[in-house]
């Protein structure tokens, strides 16, 4: 393979990596509109899809301050969408952890997108389905190093 062709190939993958990030976007300001959050809300609940978290971890994962993040729960808090959970070793920490009315308000919009998903790969075989989910970690990976870099 020639370096013309390897560059031609990464540019397109690049290319098609920001189409995906751009309808991903417009998914979210959507998702985010449904459940009547910020978009930022959303990328909050969607950190919290994998258990609790501190207030401390939402900010580092979301690059927020401590006054945004304590808004940004506050707000969730009063939607009903998560709640905190005091740890029972330091009562000064607690853990924020997504509510039942949040899952079932998000069950509502996002199983339209599993659905569609769904729809987009049910011609595909056990093979394809793992090499797309490979891609995707790859992608996510790329990503990750970019910002972690030194």
């Amino acid at each position: 393979m020639t370096d013309h062709s390897h560059r031609g190939r990464s540019d397109e993958l690049l290319a098609a990596t920001r189409r995906l990030y751009e309808a991903v976007y417009r998914f979210d300001s959507w998702a985010a509109s449904e459940l009547g959050l910020h978009v930022t809300d959303l990328r909050c609940v969607n950190a919290l899809e994998n258990g609790p978290l501190t207030a401390g971890e939402i900010g580092g994962r979301l690059a927020l301050t401590s006054g945004s993040v304590t808004a940004l729960i506050n707000r969730l808090v009063r939607a009903g969408f998560v709640e905190r959970i005091e740890d029972a070793h330091d009562r000064r920490r607690a853990k924020i952890a997504l509510t039942s009315k949040f899952r079932a308000n998000a069950d509502r919009v996002y199983s339209c997108l599993g659905r569609a998903i769904s729809a987009e790969f049910a011609q595909c075989s056990p093979a394809e389905s793992l090499a797309a989910i490979n891609t995707i970690e790859k992608l996510e990976a790329g990503f990750s190093v970019t910002l972690h870099r030194d």
